[in-house]
């Protein structure tokens, strides 16, 4: 099995519910500005689940040992960074836990790390 192909794909679901929630169910109840960091924490759901399936599909396609090494680690920082950035927006919006927002920031940083991971990746000598 694939897992970070199915990881992925569980999670490009899960935006995609999201996004039919708020609009079809929440919109009326959202402040503006509640509104606004959902449809942020969708956006980022969406896009990172994209590429989290992406590196699930070019992982099996690496013979260098280095490479699928980092491609993997890549691939995990951007699942913990999308799930402490969208979903600490998540909590937060809906079940009104102020203290969750702290982790927005941490999943930024995770991703930005992240994408350092795959600037390393793209710099490993084959």
């Amino acid at each position: 099995m694939n897992i970070l192909l199915f990881i992925g794909g569980i999670l490009g679901l899960l935006s995609v519910m999201m996004a039919a929630y708020i609009d079809h169910a929440l919109i009326a109840y959202l402040t503006e500005k509640s509104l606004n960091s959902m449809l942020t924490a969708v956006r980022y759901h969406q896009f990172y689940s994209i590429i989290i399936c992406i590196l699930g599909l070019a992982l099996p396609l690496q013979t260098n040992s280095r490479i699928k090494s980092w491609l993997s680690r890549t691939a995990y920082l951007f699942l913990i960074g999308l799930i402490l950035f969208s979903f600490s927006i998540y909590i937060s919006s809906l079940f009104n836990v102020v203290g969750i927002i702290y982790l927005t920031p941490v999943g930024g940083i995770v991703l930005m790390v992240g994408w350092l991971s795959l600037i390393r990746t793209a710099l490993l000598r084959i």
